[in-house]
């Protein structure tokens, strides 16, 4: 059992949670080596470098959850992912307790399940990739001086369409383009980003299928009813609201922007975004298909 910590995470949450969840590990029967990672490229290593079916337990926010899976999809270890950020967006999606304590408590009603990962210009990514308005706001969100929490991307988002400016973005599914004046286009894997927003809510965690969901030319107040209906999923059908799903999408625009993944700078358009499918293996809530956890890992 390796038990990942990112002591940065959620201003520091995540470091002031961990020595409750390594006690909770051991109370569970567990034997955990905890590592407090400098970076998320030492978090992605540690992944590669755990045996097979290794339990990794990954303490920390969106990117760190992202970066320990671009490790262990290459090692094979089973990850469990653990909220230690501020909008915990892959563990809301993936329904597990957002109180890492007692998602560990829980870990003998947990299953392993294989779900897709989504590589964006070749970067590996559990939740959302994305570029426009929705990317502008989550570079001010993470420049907030403010302990906001899960608002940090309200914050952004009001900020950002104060910012905007309309763009012309083209996104291509499988090959067929269209191009349109608007506002975002984000790619889905598990399809919920912004602490709670289910952007692409058709994005299926194990389909092999992406989801882009983007909005066209719209007024700021029809801009805000999107995204508040985000929360709920019921956004799509609104006017200038598109969601298309397939396998290899692209996304360019005419001028310079750049793409985020789970809530981390990837770089600048274009980008290119692909699937690969049931490449990571992770603990789940039960009624779920999988195998049963073992406590010697």
């Amino acid at each position: 059992m390796l038990l990942l910590v990112n002591p940065t995470a959620g201003r520091g949450r995540a470091g002031r949670l961990g020595p409750s969840v390594a006690d909770a590990l051991r109370q569970q029967g567990f034997s955990p080596v905890v590592v407090m990672t400098g970076s998320l490229a030492e978090a992605t290593q540690c992944a590669r470098r755990a045996a097979e079916g290794t339990i990794v337990a990954a303490l920390g926010g969106d990117g760190f959850l992202g970066a320990v899976a671009a490790g262990a999809r290459v090692s094979g270890a089973v990850v469990l992912p653990l909220a230690g950020g501020r909008g915990n967006d892959t563990v809301r999606r993936l329904g597990l307790p957002l109180d890492p304590v007692r998602a560990v408590r829980a870990i003998r009603e947990l299953s392993v399940r294989s779900i897709d990962v989504g590589l964006v210009n070749g970067r590996p990514f559990l939740g959302v990739a994305h570029a426009g308005f929705d990317a502008l706001a989550n570079e001010y969100g993470n420049a907030a001086r403010f302990p906001l929490g899960p608002f940090v991307y309200l914050y952004g988002g009001i900020r950002a369409l104060r910012a905007w400016r309309d763009v012309t973005l083209t996104v291509g599914v499988d090959g067929q383009e269209r191009s349109f004046t608007g506002w975002f286009a984000a790619v889905g894997g598990l399809g919920q980003y912004g602490g709670g927003l289910r952007i692409c809510p058709n994005a299926e965690i194990d389909d092999g299928l992406l989801n882009v969901v983007s909005l066209g030319k719209s007024s700021i107040a029809h801009v805000v009813v999107v995204y508040l209906l985000s929360y709920r999923g019921r956004h799509l059908g609104r006017p200038g609201v598109s969601s298309r799903r397939g396998r290899v999408i692209s996304i360019s625009a005419d001028r310079e922007l750049n793409v985020y993944a789970d809530g981390e700078l990837v770089g600048p358009l274009p980008m290119t975004v692909s699937v690969d499918p049931s490449a990571l293996r992770v603990l789940l809530p039960t009624g779920r298909p999988g195998d049963a956890v073992s406590p010697s890992r």
